[in-house]
């Protein structure tokens, strides 16, 4: 029987986008009334938040296909054995045997599962719509993931700038070492020669792809400054000095704290966020601090991505992580 409350509550998180998201039983299945009303909430808002959400993969997954089909993380190492749709973005200081990750300081704090600002699969043609994030083991310090509306970010930008960046693309190519290359992060990071190390002769089997700077949400008619930091490389038709000046510009303009929302993870909270307007970044926690959620990506192509070279097929399959 399918659960017959259609009306929900928005409730403003401490930013200017973002609510939390009250009265709708996920234990079970939603009338359409309310998974509509929960949709229209994503778009309006950029990401919604669930409080006490328990320990149950089947409402995570249920909650996913309101805003469309699941898909396994381009990362194939870290999708579940059993279901490829779940997967576990854990931390353990004490098990040896975990996921290679690895280890940074940043601002003087050593730090496991630090990421700087970007959106998820920037180094694909084909971005994925957004991700649902379920803490089941929050760190005891730390571990808060920040949020940025790339909407607002835009709207910022001077009328100069917008009229500058109007049909420029950036090229993005996948690199795992955060120290290297990386617009818009920390200038003191360091990574630490410490933990585990994906293995020598291993790599990702994802060529350089170019998407657009500026993206219309298609619901709305509102611009995003559509820049991931994280993986960014160049602008085509850019000499290099300019290039990576205004990419910095733009990174430091879009990672601008001021404008974010850090959320303060509880247990049991599951955050939802639009990965073609959001930016996110996680703070990472304490090298001796233990910390656990569980994730599922939403499919989606918004058809303006392309890998850099003609020759190859947008949809091809990616071997991902090859030895």
């Amino acid at each position: 029987m399918l659960n017959q409350a259609p009306v929900i509550e928005r409730r403003p998180l401490e930013a200017p986008f973002g609510v939390e998201i009250v009265g709708a039983n996920l234990t079970r299945e939603l009338d359409d009334a309310t998974r509509k009303a929960i949709h229209d909430a994503w778009i309006d808002a950029g990401i919604l938040l669930f409080r006490d959400v328990r320990n149950d993969d089947m409402a995570q997954m249920r909650l996913s296909t309101i805003f469309g089909e699941m898909e396994p993380a381009a990362t194939a190492d870290l999708n579940d054995p059993v279901n490829q749709f779940m997967m576990t973005l854990a931390y353990d200081p004490q098990d040896p045997s975990g996921r290679p990750n690895p280890f940074y300081r940043v601002d003087g704090i050593d730090r496991a599962g630090w990421l700087g600002w970007h959106w998820d699969q920037s180094f694909m043609p084909t971005i994925v719509r957004g991700a649902v994030l379920r803490m089941t083991e929050p760190a005891r310090t730390m571990g808060e993931t920040g949020f940025i509306d790339a909407i607002q970010a835009y709207d910022r930008l001077s009328p100069q700038m917008q009229a500058r960046i109007e049909g420029l693309e950036v090229v993005y190519e996948f690199n795992p070492d955060f120290c290297s290359g990386q617009f818009g992060f920390p200038k003191d990071i360091e990574r630490l020669n410490i933990g585990a190390t994906v293995k020598a002769g291993s790599h990702y089997d994802f060529p350089p792809v170019v998407h657009p700077l500026v993206i219309t949400q298609r619901e709305t008619g509102r611009k995003v400054l559509k820049l991931s930091p994280m993986h960014a490389r160049y602008v085509p038709g850019m000499d290099k000095e300019e290039s990576d000046a205004l990419l910095t510009e733009l990174a430091e303009h879009l990672g601008d704290p001021a404008h974010a929302y850090f959320h303060q993870w509880q247990e049991n909270d599951m955050v939802v966020w639009d990965n073609w307007r959001i930016v996110h970044s996680a703070n990472g926690v304490p090298l001796d601090c233990k910390r656990t959620a569980r994730r599922t990506t939403i499919a989606g192509d918004y058809k303006v991505g392309r890998y850099l070279d003609p020759a190859l097929d947008r949809d091809r399959q990616v071997k991902r992580l090859v030895d």
